[in-house]
């Protein structure tokens, strides 16, 4: 009976085990769900009642949810750093063991029958205290990468703010347009109606009415078009300032004075190229990456050292008694130094891959060089020719004011023919259009150099 149920124990004993590990083994992660609640977004009550260009700025740098993202990029590169820190410190470790043991056999080969406990406890110390500045090289690395997340951080939100600035110029220059096409509806439909009064006192032809008419509907087609362009660029600023859902028509300040245009020259090529030089956030995320790739080749390198730790070990060891006495203890200290004569040319392999980095993201940099003097050097024309264009359309706006207004006068004395007067105002609304053209793209060419060189995070 007894062989039995001996012959039963062992597995019984490791269907147990078996049950007990599969109810440890952790739940696999759910599916993805993308209807799981992300963070709060604020809604327009977060911003203030009239909000200019440096307050949409402001509250897209606080409420963007992709500046989020390189937001938790940097507490991410923070905690490896603090992780590269730690491998300086020592390894302390603390164990017990119980062990139950009966039936031993004794020098005679049979079953004693004697039944037992061990009670063994245990204090372990190591620390690793050469290995060739790998761990110092690690650190340099991590701190190097924290860096370039901090850059990437930047230059988030460099592109952000010249995106808002674009659909905040978008929208300006959509809502100029509604203003100008809405006053030469009004002012055909201020005619037409004259000319609906002259029709019935038979002292003009329908014609003259009928053509009234169709300028004014062809103004409604332009205000319509105006009023798309002008919601679509609210939509897509609404998107940057993380309020996808928000409504900001008239909640926007777009009056801006002559004053505070940019008509003064813009630095030189060489001082705007410097100013980059030093505020290009992506310049700064590739000098911290190839940083972090120098230092790790040189800790791929040092991987060649041999190590040196030193451990120490304070233990006791008790049959049937959890009271240790003083032969029952024990303790050690040592010192090991190992040495990886050959391991089949990984750690070769390894400085080699951090060596190609380094140089993919040097030319990278040089890449992106090129790129940022090719910015730069196109918005300048571009400043240059929009400064003189503003003032001969300042110009042109008043003079065609001026000439509508005498044409109509003497399209109502009968001195000029219909034509001309609609020639007038055609070429009012151009120049008004010109006008308001010019100045959304000096302010836009501004802003894009101030993009392009870094400088519009200042």
């Amino acid at each position: 009976m007894y062989q039995i149920l001996q012959s039963a124990a062992r597995p019984a004993l490791l269907l147990i085990l078996f049950a007990a590990g599969c109810r440890t083994i952790p739940p696999a992660p759910p599916a993805a769900d993308l209807h799981l609640p992300g963070p709060a977004r604020p809604d327009a009550a977060a911003l203030p009642v009239r909000l200019d260009l440096q307050a949409a700025k402001s509250a897209a740098l606080r409420y963007n949810p992709d500046l989020e993202v390189t937001r938790a990029r940097i507490r991410s590169a923070g905690a490896r750093l603090r992780e590269a820190g730690t491998r300086y410190a020592p390894v302390v470790g603390a164990g017990v063991s119980a062990v139950h043991s009966q039936d031993v056999p004794s020098s005679q080969s049979f079953l004693t029958g004697e039944r037992f406990e061990t009670y063994s406890p245990s204090l372990t110390f190591e620390w690793l205290a050469f290995d060739g500045y790998a761990r110092q090289l690690g650190e340099h690395a991590a701190a190097r990468d924290l860096g370039a997340s901090e850059a990437v951080h930047d230059n988030a939100r460099r592109l952000l703010l010249g995106a808002v600035s674009r659909a905040w110029y978008n929208a300006a220059l959509a809502r100029e347009r509604m203003r100008i096409t809405a006053a030469d509806r009004d002012f055909n439909q201020r005619l037409l109606d004259d000319m609906r009064q002259q029709v019935e006192a038979e002292q003009a032809s329908r014609t003259d009415a009928n053509n009234f008419e169709l300028r004014r509907n062809n103004a409604d087609v332009q205000f319509i078009n105006a009023e798309r362009d002008y919601t679509l660029a609210l939509t897509v600023l609404a998107e940057l300032l993380g309020l996808p859902g928000a409504d900001l028509s008239g909640r926007l300040d777009f009056d801006i004075a002559d004053g505070e245009l940019p008509e003064k020259s813009a630095p030189g090529l060489d001082e705007l190229l410097d100013i980059a030089r030093q505020q290009r956030a992506d310049l700064e995320e590739l000098r911290a990456t190839m940083a972090a790739l120098k230092a790790r080749q040189a800790a791929a390198q040092a991987a060649k050292s041999p190590t040196v730790s030193v451990s120490g070990e304070l233990g006791a060891t008790s049959r049937d008694n959890v009271k240790f006495e003083g032969d029952e203890r024990s303790g050690s200290l040592g010192v090991v130094a190992t040495w990886e004569l050959y391991t089949g040319g990984a750690r070769q392999a390894a400085v080699d891959t951090a060596a190609a980095d380094y140089e993919v993201a040097a030319r990278q940099l040089q890449d992106r060089w090129q790129e940022i003097v090719g910015e730069i050097r196109r918005q300048r024309p571009v400043i240059t020719a929009a400064r003189r264009r503003l003032k001969l359309n300042r110009e042109s706006v008043g003079l065609a004011l001026q000439i509508r207004d005498d044409i109509e006068r003497a399209w109502r004395a009968g001195a000029e023919p219909l034509t001309r007067l609609n020639e007038a105002q055609r070429d009012l609304n151009v120049a008004e259009l010109n006008l308001a053209v010019v100045r959304a793209e000096l302010l836009q060419a501004r802003s894009d150099l101030d993009t392009a060189t870094g400088s519009i995070l200042d």
